[in-house]
């Protein structure tokens, strides 16, 4: 026990000057004492003196764990991985720690007193006001992405959340923790761009297929109009082309070029860009699916649509046109490939109070186990040289990015099922 330190001292010596100015005052209350009161007062004494001791020891060891968890507290408050930061009203740091004067590239001392936005690039302060005004409306934690000013005056993408508080004087402030998000934003920006990258890979393949769906769809066309002009061409020969003839294979052939100029148009739409949102039914989108495919299917495969849904969606048509394309496209793969008699494609659209899902069906044998799990990867492919490996990762990515919905698939009765769900909130 420590008895030497000088706060215990100086207690001391009050309390015995104390005692000694009572006993000068009642002298004669202690003269009258016995000597067994005497014994007992003096015990007495010694058992608060101990008291007092080891009260003040406690309160030595309490204030020395204090201070041990004081330093830690600043320890762990200066070297946190994210800067912290304390505002008054007005946006003017009140208390900063060593992370965040470090993100700043400045001195601690540098920080303290200065307004945030000083720290903030001037094209992203606007951000930063918004947030705090929602946080003023609102009274939540507010978060948002900015670039801030760093070391040698170079910026760097952060990530601020911040939250309203109270200071022990019941002041109102705010509390701000910045994070710097600059490789995450670089990566975030490469995989974007290795994104469209693929996207547009996709596309020139789907170009590709839908070309070919072209030469299929004009294939018989082309066949009429040439029985047509040999017909014409031969009656000519033999004297037997009159008027009539003229007007009715002039008929004829002006359906197969409205025909022939449909079917452009329906392509061209599909390859435009920027579509605008437009309010349409999946089945009408099937629809629209269907026509693009034209021939190419209906020779040897059956494609039956069954629509429970009679909800419309606000959407980019196209984006969902490329899915079903691409969704298709892989079930006649399948179909072909196995060399499935009859083939069948089976089309259902139902509806839940929150969803509309769409069941894409085949009876081509099902995905293999092995690799069901890795058909949506980027590149995979079982279409050997004739396939790109991006259809059904496009076709995911449209629909969970572009759409907030999900595209699942499994197998049942001998055939793949792919499910596309989609969000009633684009109503």
């Amino acid at each position: 026990m420590n008895l030497n330190n000088a706060p215990f001292k100086s207690s001391t010596r009050m309390l015995r000057r104390k005692a000694e100015e009572l006993a000068a005052r009642s002298p004669k209350s202690l003269e009258i004492l016995s000597g067994v009161e005497n014994h007992n007062l003096i015990h007495e004494l010694q058992v608060h003196q101990i008291e007092l001791e080891m009260q003040n020891e406690q309160l030595h060891l309490t204030q020395v764990e204090l201070d041990h968890e004081r330093n830690r507290y600043i320890d762990l408050y200066n070297l946190a991985p994210v800067g912290y930061c304390t505002l008054n009203m007005q946006g003017k740091i009140l208390q900063a720690n060593m992370t965040a004067a470090n993100l700043f590239g400045t001195h601690l001392n540098n920080v303290i007193n200065q307004a945030i936005t000083h720290f903030i690039l001037q094209e992203d302060q606007d951000i930063f006001y918004m947030c705090q005004k929602q946080i003023e409306e609102f009274g939540e934690s507010r978060s948002c992405e900015l670039r801030m000013i760093g070391k040698d005056e170079e910026p760097f993408w952060a990530h601020l959340e911040t939250r309203d508080g109270h200071n022990p004087d019941n002041i109102y402030e705010y509390h701000l923790i910045i994070s710097d998000i600059t490789k995450y934003t670089i990566v975030k920006e490469k995989l974007k761009l290795n994104e469209q990258i693929m996207l547009a890979q996709a596309q020139k393949a789907a170009m590709g297929e839908l070309i070919s769906m072209i030469a299929h769809q004009w294939r018989q066309p082309l066949n009429n109009l040439a029985l047509i002009n040999q017909d014409m061409y031969i009656k000519l020969e033999l004297g037997k082309l009159d008027d009539k003839s003229v007007y009715a294979s002039h008929e004829k052939v002006d359906q197969i070029l409205q025909f022939m100029s449909k079917t452009i148009d329906d392509f061209r739409n599909f390859f435009s860009p920027d579509q605008p949102k437009e309010l349409i039914s999946i089945e009408e989108v099937i629809n629209c699916t269907l026509k693009i495919i034209g021939q190419c299917y209906v020779t040897n495969i059956a494609i039956n649509v069954h629509n429970n849904s009679t909800t419309p969606l606000l959407i980019h048509k196209n984006s969902l046109v490329q899915v079903f394309l691409n969704i298709l496209g892989n079930a006649k793969h399948a179909l072909e490939s196995a060399n499935v008699k009859p083939a069948i494609i089976t089309i259902i659209i139902d509806e839940t109070p929150t969803s509309i899902i769409t069941t894409i069906r085949d009876n081509g044998g099902g995905i293999p186990e092995a690799i069901i799990d890795k058909i949506a990867l980027p590149y995979f492919t079982t279409k050997g040289l004739m396939g790109t490996g991006l259809g059904l990762y496009i076709s995911q990515t449209i629909i969970e990015k572009y759409f907030s919905g999900a595209l699942s698939w499994y197998n049942k009765n001998q055939g793949a099922c792919f499910v596309i769900t989609l969000d009633k909130s684009h109503v």
